[in-house]
């Protein structure tokens, strides 16, 4: 594993030793408290970052060529409704990929108090024994490639696989559109500093940093991590870059019971800052943490959101995800738009999350085209009508925005008229 996890990355950040602060953000929404950073402090730092980056990171894909990606991608996307639109005419859940996550490692360099890998363990404490070589993590890319337009990568942390840069310069090259990260965003600053790194900010579409609150010393203790006030001043960075490089920047956040002013904060930040908020109700296993939905300063959250989202502020997801999503409004979810591929290279089929019935594994590298792991996967375990109570069913109600995103899908093939303001939303 030494040859794909960062090691030694340098602790000394000059940016943060001797600057002064002479740029103010100004907000609208939120009011920073004591209890929070020095914010114009470190959006000084963060302009200085940018400015420093900017001399090793490459330029993206414009013009033609990014065209030319984008056309590709959404011609596999085109494909797919189709050949899904007939899946759905013949009652078949087994519907082709809208994009696949990827666990590219379970390494992390956080030990959040809320995180597992949806089958209950923390990534830190797994073994990484198994993980894909480059060589055959770019063989996964160009087997999923054969029906999947775009990929998410995730992890445990993906920014500590040193061969992240050549792993997404492949993903480019196959036409993947777009490509994902979601990152606890600590290392950031020191990435874009590294030549081997100059194509990070170039070859992402969507960036996507997880904030959970903006308060450093709440972040140090959610995380297990010394160095939180790194993760907001990497956000205002990349916010600075984000134009130049043409990627679409999000926070993250996970709305936890007792902490729901720390979601608050976030979603006022990412609000007047113009990025986009991406959040989520806390889960506790497959389903939303208990009394979390009916919490009344959940409640008055999630109004707050929706009204934003219909002024025009922006979110990921249509308004009508969002209102579904945290309302934790009974779903379609359709796992297998949307699978969840390991570090190890292997598929959980039909779903990772499932309780009452155990998933399969399957191998992507022992087939050369999607359609045969599909084929295998439906063989094993028929995914029509899994997601449900019953004991052959998956026994789970998980109430994240991925599944979300197959209800809305789904939701798109039974009333096509509805698909055209998803993505407007979703281009937003």
């Amino acid at each position: 594993m030494k040859n794909i996890i960062l090691k030694n990355i340098e602790d000394a950040n000059p940016l943060t030793q001797g600057a002064t602060s002479t740029n103010s953000l100004n907000f609208k929404f939120f009011t920073p408290r004591q209890e929070h950073p020095d914010f114009d402090q470190l959006n000084f730092e963060a302009k200085a970052l940018a400015q420093e980056a900017t001399k090793t990171q490459e330029l993206p894909q414009t013009g033609i060529q990014k065209l030319k990606r984008m056309f590709k991608s959404y011609k596999t996307t085109a494909i797919n409704w189709i050949k899904n639109k007939k899946r759905v005419s013949e009652n078949r859940e087994d519907l082709l990929p809208l994009y696949f996550i990827w666990s590219i490692l379970r390494t992390c360099n956080f030990l959040c108090d809320y995180c597992d890998d949806h089958r209950g363990n923390k990534y830190p404490e797994m073994s990484n024994k198994g993980a894909l070589d480059t060589d055959q993590a770019k063989k996964l890319l160009g087997v999923m490639r054969t029906r999947t337009p775009s990929v998410y990568y995730a992890g445990g942390e993906p920014t500590l696989r040193s061969d992240l840069p050549e792993i997404l310069r492949h993903g480019r090259n196959l036409n993947y559109f777009p490509q994902i990260i979601n990152t606890n965003g600590s290392v950031i600053h020191k990435l874009l500093k590294r030549k081997n790194w100059s194509n990070f900010l170039a070859d992402f579409d969507i960036i996507i940093v997880s904030l959970d609150s903006l308060r450093v010393d709440m972040l140090n203790e959610m995380y297990r991590y010394k160095k939180s006030e790194d993760i907001i001043r990497n956000v205002l960075a990349l916010r600075e870059l984000r134009d130049t490089y043409g990627f679409k920047l999000m926070v993250n956040c996970v709305v936890q019971p007792g902490r729901i002013q720390d979601a608050v904060d976030v979603l006022n930040f990412a609000n007047d800052l113009g990025i986009t908020f991406a959040g989520v109700p806390q889960n506790d296993g497959p389903v939303a943490k208990d009394g979390l939905l009916l919490n009344l300063e959940y409640r008055k959250f999630v109004s707050t959101l929706l009204t934003r989202h219909k002024a025009g502020h922006k979110f990921a997801g249509s308004y009508r995800m969002n209102n579904r999503l945290y309302n934790g409004v009974p779903l379609n979810c359709r796992n297998t738009l949307k699978p969840h591929i390991d570090f190890d290279g292997t598929l959980f089929w039909p779903c990772k999350a499932c309780v009452n019935v155990q998933p399969e594994k399957l191998n992507i590298l022992a087939h050369k085209h999607l359609d045969e792991v599909w084929a295998k996967g439906r063989k094993m375990i028929n995914p029509d009508k899994f997601h449900g109570p019953a004991p052959t069913q998956c026994g789970a109600n998980c109430n994240w925005a991925q599944n979300y995103t197959t209800d809305t899908y789904y939701h798109g093939l039974k009333n096509p008229a509805s698909i055209l303001t998803e993505i407007r939303d979703f281009l937003n």
